[in-house]
């Protein structure tokens, strides 16, 4: 097999185990930490202002994306420096897959780009 069908086999694969831990409360305190779960740090935690509950630990998530319906994972391991180290607010989730988030960078960069380089004209006439 190919590496990108290797890669595209590896994907599939995370999607249905994402799939399969969708009924795990990762709030719950009895709740055992699954295979490939990752125990969260609390303490990494504490900048979240928030009344509700914190993780106990991360898993790998699903995510449909809100631009193209994609299916993709969200890793225990993203999930742990978004909130942990980004300090990420503890109530966002991931809803755009990996190329849409991509486009809207290079939108936002373009639209950018353009606005600095109106301003430099406008400067340039100025003068």
């Amino acid at each position: 097999m190919s590496k990108k069908g290797t890669r595209k086999q590896l994907a599939e694969n995370a999607i249905k185990r994402a799939k399969a831990n969708v009924g795990i409360d990762t709030y719950d305190t009895k709740t055992k930490v699954p295979p490939g779960g990752i125990e969260s740090n609390r303490k990494e935690l504490r900048h979240n202002n928030t009344y509700g509950p914190l993780p106990y630990f991360y898993m790998d998530k699903l995510v449909i994306c809100h631009d193209c319906g994609a299916e993709e994972v969200w890793t225990a391991r993203k999930q742990q420096w978004w909130y942990e180290e980004a300090k990420g607010n503890i109530n966002s989730e991931a809803i755009y897959c990996k190329e849409c988030r991509a486009q809207k960078r290079q939108h936002k960069e373009n639209v950018r780009d353009q606005h600095l380089a109106g301003l430099a004209r406008k400067n340039e006439q100025a003068i």
